[in-house]
């Protein structure tokens, strides 16, 4: 069986006064039989929050382009990742998304996936496994939509071997800010 090893790395939240001055990430190892569901889960507990919101995971490709969403069970509704652009809105965009010294096809595949985007998938019935990721690719996690807590995760290895049960955390870097900074539990 393989094992996947992510280092979900928490971005900068200036609203909510959270801007470390070094990395604040966690290692969670995860087998490919576990759902995205199982994968959000885990990165709950690892940076100790306590109220459950929605949240979705893009997965993205070796440029960075997201190929397609995967929703809160609760979300989802099977429509598309994302409402369709039109030429104009994709020309506006594409200057910030791919930077410059990007392949043209990568350009082209962000226009194609921008005009044209593919089913949202339901994270609760995807496994890491269908996601058919490889080192070159990567995760976006956005946890609250309100709060907007959001996550870059690298895979930072995919082995073969089995995890006893549930994903494990396996390294921590940084202090988990609160999950609402001006409220106690």
């Amino acid at each position: 069986m393989t094992t996947y090893r992510f280092r979900v790395l928490l971005l900068p939240n200036p609203p909510l006064e959270f801007e470390p001055e070094t990395e604040v990430y966690r290692e969670i190892e995860i087998g490919k039989a576990s759902t995205l569901t199982d994968l959000h889960e885990a990165i709950f507990e690892a940076f100790d929050r306590y109220d459950t919101h929605a949240y979705e995971f893009l997965t993205r490709d070796e440029h960075g382009i997201a190929t397609r969403s995967y929703v809160h069970p609760q979300l989802y509704s099977g429509d598309e990742s994302w409402r369709p652009m039109d030429d104009e809105e994709i020309d506006r965009f594409l200057d910030h998304a791919i930077p410059d010294d990007q392949p043209e096809e990568a350009k082209e595949r962000f226009r194609d996936l921008r005009k044209n985007p593919p089913e949202e998938g339901n994270a609760a019935e995807t496994t890491i496994d269908e996601l058919d990721l490889d080192q070159s690719q990567t995760l976006f996690y956005e946890f609250d939509f309100g709060d907007g807590w959001e996550h870059h995760i690298e895979i930072e290895e995919i082995r073969e071997g089995s995890l006893a049960d549930a994903p494990v955390v396996v390294e921590k870097q940084g202090e988990a800010p609160p999950q609402y900074p001006d409220r106690n539990r």
